[in-house]
């Protein structure tokens, strides 16, 4: 039989488990050093399997990560990679790729239906084309009925009359693990408005709320649902009490996080100041509003009535708090006492530097592109720089900065951009390399009206010759788009253009973006913003093409062996030419990966197109495309001519440059019923699967030569 304090047994394997996924996700991150590596990386392949049971499923023992033996760190597992298994996995047991999100594991999922030793080789392709060490994996799969089982509970010996019920409920467990497999529950004696639920993970919760106060003698059997043989039983008594206040007693828990800062506001449910929260001896939490009698705080604090310490410290310095708390019923809790830090505020030296920030996409704001917002802030406290919205350029002086002292935040409006831009400069202690060197983020929104977005970015990291950035190389690092399939797994690898991005000393960075669509290079300025734990890149570049602009937006992280990953998107605007025509999509690149090991990652070679295509088809998508209409390629020095194919496209001719890599040139399509024959431009570049060309086409009309219809092309290559 359980105690109260059994409560603590439920939570601790939570932590314990969240404790495991921490370490395999954060444990033995970057190190610090300047010298760029000139050999490939080698990567390593690890599985978490420990002892498993039928019936049981997996959950984070079948995760599998990648990991990197220099400089020793395992944070570039969120590189797109493919996992491959050699050999019979367990019945239940299948493999799962990445999934949807960017940062989620591969893994083996499932519950095992048969016990036994099976054992399978897993490695992995990531998508810079290495491939990791193959390992043994062996999964030792035991009976649950082999083992003896008893039943424990907690909180439920005593409930009050009347109120609802807080964390009470039983396990079944083994005398070295909770027994997670599927059970029947036969219960008795429960006192009316109880009943017994499955809550997950081989627990099992008291819920409802008892009716009447009394002894109720209690027993529960938990059996085996294929067989019906009995795993473990308990005989308990539940007491249910009279709700008697005075026999209530309230405990005040206080959580103490990190030091606060002098000089910043702090808000209800902010998690960044302590705060509390109160439980009887049943298990169950009290609702606020509370009354809060506290002393020892910092001038400028107070405890809210919601349970936090809200305003803003106004001196520096070492605090012993004290507080108790009144509940609304007027009953009163222990007192607790906690130790809170407050550091001095931070010059405007300290928050003086560059920011570069995204501005989130809205189509009522800003047409689906975004915006970016780099500004610079003087130890003087004057701030300038620019704001790119809506394609144009809005630079902006310190008369168009305010700090709004009723809204407590800064305000920035750029001339004639029709934009208000408001934030605060946060502090992210979590990634900080030293106190003396915060780690400082801008955060607001972006508005016009009604209409508002989320802005975000960090401050940029000032480096010189003397000190230089440890992320800084003569060796660009060339990244690669992996678009997501229409299942939301990792797409093919090849990927759907690159970009290339050179570091200085000074922590400067330049990148040249490509895009599949068709544009020409891009080159974007920006500068690294180092933490304790890598280095974070802002991404915001304009692309023009021959159909309407596009905007490739998002994040990188480096780290200083010169390995790249994160998350953009691109979007195509088609003001100039209307709607996108029925079955034009737009292109998303859910995840990039980069490496400094490889002159260009595979598939990126934009030289030699002559050599990779030699018979092709040509797939038309878009508006008055006429049905199956398809074209032989031959290949001919630098020009790629077309044999029309039964007359449905004449007058192909396509013309590759191979110092620019872009594929330009035109067509007719074939005159169709009630449609008279249409010319075709398009404009294009090869992919990086080396086997096709994607691009955009427009038709214009023979008058005005207004463009009316516009889609995607692709030429897929087909065997010789």
């Amino acid at each position: 039989m359980k105690n109260n304090s059994s409560l603590s047994v439920a939570a601790s394997r939570q932590s314990l488990r969240q404790i495991f996924l921490v370490t395999l996700l954060f444990a033995n991150l970057l190190s610090w050093g300047l010298a760029p590596i000139q050999a490939a990386p080698q990567y390593n392949i690890q599985v978490g399997l420990g002892t498993l049971s039928v019936g049981e499923p997996l959950s984070y023992e079948g995760m599998i990560v990648i990991l990197r033996p220099s400089p020793g760190d395992n944070f570039w597992y969120r590189l797109p990679h493919r996992v491959e298994v050699v050999g019979e996995l367990p019945p239940g047991i299948e493999l799962v790729q990445k999934g949807a999100g960017f940062h989620d594991l591969a893994r083996f999922e499932g519950t095992p239906t048969r016990a036994g030793t099976y054992t399978v080789q897993v490695s992995a392709t990531m998508a810079d084309g290495l491939k990791t060490n193959s390992i043994t994996a062996t999964f030792f799969i035991e009976d649950p009925k082999q083992r003896e089982y008893s039943v424990q509970t907690w909180g439920a010996e005593r409930l009050l009359a009347g109120v609802e019920i807080g964390n009470a409920g039983l396990q079944v467990s083994s005398p070295y693990r909770v027994l997670r497999a599927a059970t029947k529950v036969n219960i008795s004696g429960l006192p009316e408005g109880v009943e017994l639920i499955f809550h997950g993970d081989g627990y099992y919760m008291l819920t409802g709320t008892p009716m009447t106060a009394g002894t109720y003698p209690t027993s529960v059997e938990f059996r085996w649902p294929d067989d019906n043989a009995l795993i473990a039983s308990s005989q308990f008594t539940v007491q249910v009490l009279p709700d008697d206040e005075s026999a209530r007693n309230y405990q005040l828990t206080l959580i103490s996080l990190w030091p606060l800062r002098q000089g910043v506001s702090y808000s209800d449910h902010g998690y960044q100041a302590p705060w509390f929260y109160v439980e009887d001896q049943f298990g169950r939490r009290s609702e606020g509003p509370f009354t809060c009698e506290a002393s020892g705080l910092p001038e400028g604090m107070s405890f809210s009535a919601q349970g936090c310490l809200v305003g803003r410290p106004q001196q520096a310095g070492n605090f012993e708090i004290s507080l108790q708390v009144t509940l609304p019923n007027g009953a009163k809790t222990n007192t607790q006492s906690v130790s809170l830090q407050v550091r001095p505020s931070l010059t405007l030296e300290q928050y003086a530097g560059v920011y570069d920030c995204n501005i989130e996409r809205s189509e009522t704001l800003n047409g689906n592109m975004g915006g970016r917002l780099r500004f610079n802030i003087t130890a003087g406290g004057q701030i300038s720089g620019f704001l790119v919205h809506q394609g144009r350029r809005f630079p902006f002086a310190s008369s168009a900065v305010k700090f709004d002292e009723g809204a407590d935040q800064w305000v920035i409006s750029p001339p004639n951009s029709g934009l208000q831009l408001s934030g605060n400069f946060d502090e992210q202690r979590d990634y900080s390399v030293a106190e003396n060197s915060p780690f400082i983020r801008f955060a607001g929104r972006a508005s016009a009206g009604e209409d508002a977005v989320g802005l975000a970015g960090w401050r940029a990291t000032a480096r010189s010759a003397a000190s230089p950035s440890p992320y800084a190389s003569a060796q660009p690092v060339n990244i690669l788009f992996v678009p997501r399939d229409e299942a939301g797994q990792q797409g093919d690898f090849g990927g759907a253009g690159f970009m290339s991005m050179t570091v200085s000393v000074a922590g400067n960075a330049t990148i040249t973006v490509w895009a599949a669509d068709g544009s020409a290079p891009v080159s974007l300025a920006t500068t690294l913003t180092e933490s304790s734990i890598g280095a974070f890149i802002p991404v915001y570049a304009l692309l023009s093409n021959s159909s309407g602009s596009s905007a490739l937006m998002g994040e990188l992280f480096l780290n200083t062996d010169g390995d790249a990953a994160g998350q953009l998107t691109w979007q195509q605007r088609a003001s100039n030419r209307g709607a996108f025509p029925e079955g034009i999509e737009l292109i998303s690149y859910e995840g990039v990966i980069g490496s400094r090991h490889v002159t260009q990652p595979q598939g990126l070679n934009l030289m030699g197109l002559e050599q990779s295509i030699a018979d092709a088809q040509l797939d038309l998508m878009g508006d008055e495309v006429p049905s199956g209409s398809e074209a032989s390629l031959s290949l001919r020095s630098s020009q790629i001519l077309a044999v029309p194919a039964e007359q449905q496209v004449s007058q192909v001719k396509l013309s590759y440059n191979a110092r620019s890599g872009m594929v330009t040139g035109s067509m007719v399509l074939r005159q169709s019923s009630g449609k008279r024959g249409r010319s075709v431009a398009f404009r294009g570049m090869r992919a990086p699967d080396g086997k096709s060309i994607l691009g955009h086409y427009t038709v214009p009309e023979a008058a005005n030569m207004k463009r009316s219809s516009a889609g995607m092309m692709k030429i897929s290559a087909k065997a010789r």
